[in-house]
């Protein structure tokens, strides 16, 4: 483990010698801008909490998917507003799918984001999860990406991450850490492209060796309510440090709240009026049922899940994000453990004679 540390160390110095850090305005929120959950923090580093994962869930760490139970598709958008008439307005979209096999959980997701700022890119990420334990997940993924607009380039790369679920710990119901190691590969440089500084060229973004770690703790949880929090902690390139704070509350499993706020120091220590972020999301919960389809029917999705959500967010002093997401979880979670017989029934009924 020491060894392991020291070439970490020894790695992060070269890269943070090696180049500066200057993305271009917004670009570490490039996989968030088109997802209400991580955008407003309801999916965190270290959990899903009660809402349950999505295909978006592999964007924060990989590992995240390695306990669903459903397939899961989900679609979003986003409009980018901004105050400023040069700079006029963005969209995002997204696309995704989860799907469970018996070794391992499958995500993929696409994302289309074009705004002045940032120009268009469409991106790509399929990564797998599995859980190792009952407290300890892992996964990967791989990314892919074309940009245009500002001088065509491409990105590829590629994730790590855990989960460890402690369980009850101290006072808390649940408590949860993780990390992920994300975009280690190469990724978007137009030359075209301002960074944040806006005397210099942008650095590749999102930022190459991206760390990210978290824990997620639930304060108070009953049949009725429960109020939990999570804070995860960002560091593009070992050059700057982002800090995501966000408060959760929950009724009934049915409508789900979050409040987020994020600081970015990099942003905040160059310009006084950025850096800073907050926002607020809800998230409405229920099942539907589809009659008359024999699809439907033989693979037990007559009765499903689907969840509603929009988000606000303001990403710095001009930008604000409105989003809207719909997530559809094909099927019913299982509440009762499998029955495992011994004997058929009709030896039961033998023995009893």
């Amino acid at each position: 483990m020491k060894k392991i540390g020291i070439a970490i160390a020894a790695f992060a110095l070269i890269l943070s010698s090696a180049s500066a850090y200057n993305p271009p305005e917004l670009s570490e929120n490039l996989w968030n801008l088109s997802s209400t959950r991580n955008l407003t923090g309801m999916n965190s580093v270290a959990s899903v909490g009660t809402l349950g994962c999505s295909s978006d869930s592999i964007v924060l760490n990989p590992a995240l998917t390695a306990q669903a139970q459903r397939v899961s598709l989900n679609l979003g958008y986003t409009a980018l507003i901004t105050y400023d008439p040069s700079d006029d307005y963005g969209n995002a979209f997204q696309a995704g799918i989860l799907i469970p096999f018996k070794m391992f959980n499958f995500s993929g997701l696409t994302n289309f984001v074009s705004t002045p700022w940032l120009k268009n890119t469409w991106n790509m990420k399929a990564g797998l999860s599995k859980e190792i334990t009952p407290k300890l997940s892992v996964g990967a993924n791989a990314d892919l990406g074309l940009a245009w607009g500002a001088g065509a380039d491409w990105a590829i790369g590629a994730g790590v991450g855990f989960v460890y679920d402690f369980g009850q710990l101290a006072f808390m119901p649940d408590f949860s850490v993780g990390a992920s190691l994300l975009n280690l590969g190469k990724y978007y440089k137009p030359d075209e492209i301002p960074g944040a500084r806006w005397d210099k060229a942008a650095t590749n973004w999102p930022s190459p060796v991206t760390l990210k770690a978290g824990a997620n703790a639930v304060f108070y949880k009953n049949e009725n309510f429960d109020v939990s929090a999570a804070l995860d902690i960002t560091v593009p390139t070992f050059q700057n440090v982002i800090f995501d704070i966000t408060p959760k509350f929950c009724v009934k499993e049915m409508l789900y709240f979050t409040v987020p706020v994020s600081i970015n120091c990099y942003e905040m220590a160059e310009a006084h009026n950025k850096g800073f972020s907050a926002g607020i999301g809800a998230f409405f919960k229920f099942n539907f049922n589809v009659k008359n389809n024999q699809y439907l029917e033989k693979n037990g999705w007559s009765e499903s899940e689907m969840v509603a959500s929009a988000a606000y967010k303001n990403l710095d002093a001009s930008v604000h994000a409105v989003t809207a997401n719909v997530d559809v979880n094909l099927g019913m979670k299982d509440k009762t453990p499998p029955v495992i017989k011994v004997w058929s029934d009709d030896e039961e009924d033998d023995d009893e004679e």
